[in-house]
Order: structure tokens, then C-alpha cells, then sequence
């Protein structure tokens, strides 16, 4: 900390001047050399603790996504009075929490990336999860949930924890981001390179520049993949090699709506994988039965993702996007409404099911949302590079990765290190 200030001049002028004021009134007392020393180490205590406090609060941040890792080091870092910038190449805040919402009226929304936090494994996200419930943003989905395996449909009789984010699952992030310290710009792309005393940013795509920052973090890996730009040169290669080894779990989704309710008593169906009456499937909920999603026209949301061996079939050979969004649609609604009479149990007994029209469909392939990280990543929370000034945290980090959870507390624990650095 003591270098961080001293690289400053006008820290160094200041601490001088202050110094030199203490002694022209010491030679004007009948001070003894001790007492002198005395005062002036007082003076430069009280000069130094008030450069500590100004050193964190002086500090600006750039932060690279805006997911729970992203937006939970920004709010983070912002409550110790750092300034905090957070582009998100996306049109809308989230990551992985984000939320879909059609553009056209009547207007659907969908959670078509994470469906609820689980109970939390550290005492350390269950108090956060308890401030988030406080805060309003977070609330409990009550409902009904099954899962499908072969001909049986078994309906949960315990009792599990299941949070959303109110009134949609991006809300978490949106609270975490409600900070006068933070600042957030969607749909930019930053590329970032060293200026020897920090960070330079810039737009990707009209190259306008979007400030200087003191330190510089990651929370989307997708920053460092080989198409992207924007570490390209930040010359963080022992980050952007390590994350390009990182796999991920192929995942597609499709969001439907229903004219009227389906006649199915489940809200949310947990899929094996393995029995063909259900396809591709891997997971169907029912989206208007979460809390703040009800609709009062009695129209139905519904999320529908892929089971993982399924989407990795499906995928083969498959690289433009939006003819893997249509099959996405296709092939989960097609799916979905052939499994239904078997999860009514009408099949059974040889009768038709009738199921509404559909309003409107789409589809979406999750690229980099599910890692498989390495042992590597497991074993450390976040990724510091001190000399670099710049962190990495993200879902892929730590023993808790892939979850909700994991997220948080890399983004927490990247947050940390840059405090720790400019105050201890």
C-alpha cells in the first residue's frame, strides 16, 4: 500500500509540505527533539491513514460482464467507495440470470438460463441470500415438482429450497448493480490494454474511448475466447490460456407460450435423459408459476432445456447460430408436447390430450453458460494477477462452480483482493 502512494507525486509533495509546515511551528516552541519527533510521526500517521482511505475510494474499476460474479465484485468493491464501471456486451444485465423478454406487445419473459438457487452449501451465501430476500429481490417458488423416468413421474414430497430472483431471475443482479458508485453500459464490447499505470479501455466495435482504470476484472470468459478482442491485448496470457482449456456443458433452451393453461399439475419436471417418450429433454417449467411472473390474461410460459447428451447430438456439426436457435425451438417444443400425454398419464389410458395452440416460440443455445472446469480453477476462488492489476472470477471458479453460489463468491473473493491490496 505504502508503494501504491508513494508512486503518486502529488502524494509525496503533499506528505513533504504537511511536514515542513508541523516543523516551522515545532521551532517555534520549546519542543525537546523527542517531542518533535513525536509530532511529527503523529502528523504523518494521521496523513498517511487519510491517503489509505482515499487510495480505495480514488480507485476506478472496470469490470467485464454483468453476471451474478460481475455484478457481486462491482456492488462489492462499491460499498468501500470504489468507482465501478461495467460493460456487458449483452442487450440486458445478468449472464446466466439474465431474462428474456419479447420486444413485441403482449410482452413475455422467460428465465431461460438459471431456474432457482438451491439451498446454499456456506454460511457465507446464506447470510447474502437472507439480505437478498430483505432486499426484496429474491423470493421463494412454491410449486410442484416432478421427475420423469420411464413410465414413472414421481411428485417431490419433501420439500426443497427453491429461490428465484423477484419479479424476474435478472432482478438479482439489477439490485447488486442499484449503486451510485456503479456505472453500467450494455451491448459494448471493451478491449482493454495496459497503459503502465493501469488500464485503457475501448470501444470493440467504434473504438471510442471509454476511460482509464486502476484495476481490471473479468468476470466473463467469454472476454478471453479466440474470437473476442478484448483481452486480446491486455497481455493476461496466464488467465486467457487456462480459460480456453475450460469446456462447457452444450445446453438449448426454447421458451413457449400456451393460449390457455396446460392441464399438467407440475410446475417445474426434471428429466433423465434416457427414455424416448421425452426426447431431448432435460428440464420444463412452468415460468408463470414463479413469483412476479403470473399473467392475468391465462397464458402460459413455459422454459424447456435440453438434457446434455441430447444437446450434444444435436449440436454436431451445427455452427450458424440462428439455425441452431430454430432446431433449439423445434426439436424442445416438439419434444415437450409429446411427452405431455405421457406426464399426464392420459397416454396410459389411450385417450386424446388436447393442448392449446401456441402463441409464439423461440429458441437459444447457451455457449459458454455451464463450464467443466479443471482442478486448476477448483482450487482458487478468483485469479489474481497483482502485477497486472487485473482479476478473474466467474461460475467456473472454485469447489462450488456451475452454481449460483460459486459465482458469488468469486466475485466476492475478486472484490476482496483489490481491497486488501489498497488498504492493508
Amino acid at each position: 500500500v505504502i508503494h501504491v502512494i508513494l508512486q503518486r507525486e502529488e502524494n509525496i509533495t503533499r506528505i513533504l509540505l504537511t511536514l515542513k509546515t508541523v516543523m516551522k511551528g515545532c521551532n517555534k516552541t520549546y519542543m525537546t527533539g523527542s517531542q518533535r519527533l513525536k509530532v511529527l510521526l503523529i502528523n504523518f500517521i494521521i496523513i498517511f491513514n487519510s491517503m489509505l482511505v482515499q487510495t480505495t475510494n480514488s480507485l476506478r474499476v472496470a469490470v467485464l460482464g454483468s453476471g451474478i460474479a460481475g455484478s457481486t465484485a462491482a456492488r462489492t468493491l462499491a460499498d468501500r467507495g470504489v468507482e465501478v464501471t461495467v460493460f456487458e456486451a449483452g442487450f440486458g444485465i445478468g449472464g446466466r440470470t439474465s431474462t428474456r423478454i419479447t420486444r413485441d406487445e403482449p410482452r413475455y419473459q422467460f428465465d431461460h438460463g438459471a431456474q432457482y438457487i438451491g439451498n446454499p452449501k456456506t454460511d457465507i451465501f446464506r447470510e447474502c441470500l437472507e439480505s437478498w430476500k430483505l432486499h426484496g429481490c429474491v423470493k421463494e417458488w412454491s410449486g410442484t415438482f416432478a421427475t420423469a423416468d420411464g413410465l414413472k413421474v414421481d411428485v417431490e414430497n419433501e420439500e426443497k429450497v427453491r429461490l428465484v430472483g423477484f419479479p424476474r431471475m435478472n432482478s438479482i443482479c439489477s439490485s447488486l448493480l442499484d449503486h451510485e458508485n456503479i456505472r453500467v453500459i450494455l451491448q459494448t464490447k471493451a478491449d482493454a490494454s495496459q497503459n503502465g499505470k493501469g488500464w485503457d479501455l475501448r470501444h470493440g466495435k467504434t473504438k471510442e474511448d471509454l476511460g482509464t482504470f486502476d484495476w481490471l476484472i473479468a468476470s466473463d470468459r467469454n472476454s478471453g475466447a479466440h474470437r473476442r478482442k478484448d483481452l486480446s491485448a491486455a497481455n493476461v496470457q496466464e488467465f486467457t490460456i487456462g480459460i480456453r482449456g475450460i469446456q462447457s456443458v452444450k445446453s438449448l433452451t426454447a421458451m413457449v407460450v400456451f393460449e390457455k393453461p396446460l392441464n399438467l399439475n407440475m410446475d417445474g419436471i426434471q428429466f433423465t435423459g434416457k427414455d424416448a417418450q421425452y426426447g431431448s429433454l432435460g428440464w420444463a417449467a412452468r415460468d408463470t408459476s414463479k413469483p412476479g411472473r403470473e399473467r392475468n390474461d391465462g397464458q402460459e410460459c413455459w422454459v424447456l432445456q435440453s438434457h446434455p447428451d441430447a444437446a450434444k447430438k444435436l449440436l454436431k456439426g451445427k455452427y450458424k447460430v440462428d439455425e441452431i436457435r430454430e432446431m433449439a425451438k423445434d426439436v424442445l417444443v416438439g419434444d415437450f408436447l409429446k411427452s405431455i400425454p405421457h406426464l399426464t398419464g392420459n397416454n396410459d389410458k389411450g385417450e386424446n390430450v388436447k393442448v392449446p395452440s401456441i402463441v409464439t416460440s423461440t429458441g437459444h443455445r447457451w455457449g459458454a453458460a455451464f463450464p467443466i472446469p479443471s482442478q486448476e480453477f477448483i482450487d482458487m476462488e478468483s485469479q489474481l494477477i497483482t502485477s497486472k492489476q487485473f482479476v478473474a472470477c466467474g461460475d467456473y471458479f472454485g469447489k462450488l462452480s456451475g452454481r449460483i453460489e460459486g459465482a458469488y463468491l468469486s466475485g466476492r473473493s475478486a472484490a476482496n483482493e483489490i481491497i486488501q491490496l489498497n488498504e492493508e
